[in-house]
């Protein structure tokens, strides 16, 4: 619970001040041209949801590409392969919401 918690802070964070985005952008992809932080700040931070549950119907993409080589992977479901329950209590018990004050 508490790496996802961290987690949630993080994206919260990443979201919310924008001049640590581009400073975590530039230290980890090693970038630092400012124009090219901003244009990837603005296209990949919508992408980062709130509340980060496990998107299973994308997960159907990885599942085909296994296939490839182990098309047993089919007889399995993509929820089988998650766990939702953390990112849930953090929804349900409000602490997502605390963070965006909502």
């Amino acid at each position: 619970m508490d790496y996802m918690k961290a987690h949630v802070e993080g994206i919260h964070a990443f979201k919310t001040q924008k001049e640590l985005g581009f400073n975590v952008m530039a230290k980890y992809l090693k970038i630092s041209d400012r124009k090219l932080l901003e244009e990837s700040y603005d296209l990949y931070a919508p992408d980062f949801i709130p509340a980060p549950y496990p998107n299973t119907e994308e997960m159907k993409t990885s599942f085909e590409y296994v296939a490839l080589t182990k098309p047993e992977i089919m007889k399995h479901k993509p929820e089988e392969f998650v766990d939702s329950s953390f990112v849930a209590e953090l929804d349900k018990s409000g602490f997502i919401k605390k963070l965006y004050g909502r």
